[in-house]
């Protein structure tokens, strides 16, 4: 790669390309709610970093500000790490890395002192460079919804 990215927060201008990757990150969720998902994190108290190589986004990282319990976090509310990708043309050149750097500033210069993230189970490769990156696993889980039936109105 001869061209260094340049580390900036998500302007709306890079709607579509961001789109696009999100979209390469999670295949099975429907554009509608990349758009819905992408219009909430606009308006949010986070940040979505990309990683600009001459206007061509290589990659992202959403971060959110969790309230609410975050497992193995001492504070709240805590930067989340919600998506986090770089396209693989554009891997094993530090992006990644430096996508969380920008990401770490941006944090510590708000007060945080950490960030949490997560990852599937079976995702391997992100649980490994979760570690290497200096992130500590603090537990493995399995998340469950029940549907419940609709309650009738009455008059």
């Amino acid at each position: 790669m001869s061209q260094h990215p340049t580390y900036r927060i998500a302007r709306e201008t890079d709607r579509p390309q961001w789109l696009s990757l999100r979209y390469d990150l999670w295949p099975h969720c429907p554009i509608d709610r990349h758009r819905l998902e992408i219009e909430q994190l606009l308006k949010s108290e986070g940040i979505v970093a990309v990683a600009d190589i001459n206007g061509t986004l290589a990659g992202f990282a959403e971060v959110s500000l969790r309230h609410d319990h975050v497992e193995g976090t001492r504070s709240s509310p805590v930067p989340y790490l919600e998506g986090w990708f770089v396209s693989p043309e554009y891997r094993r050149h530090g992006i990644g890395r430096g996508l969380l750097d920008f990401v770490e500033q941006w944090a510590v210069a708000r007060g945080f002192n950490e960030l949490a993230s997560d990852a599937e189970l079976e995702n391997l490769e992100g649980i490994n460079l979760h570690a290497k990156l200096g992130f500590a696993e603090v537990g493995r889980t399995v998340h469950f919804v029940k549907p419940l039936p609709e309650r009738s109105i009455r008059s």
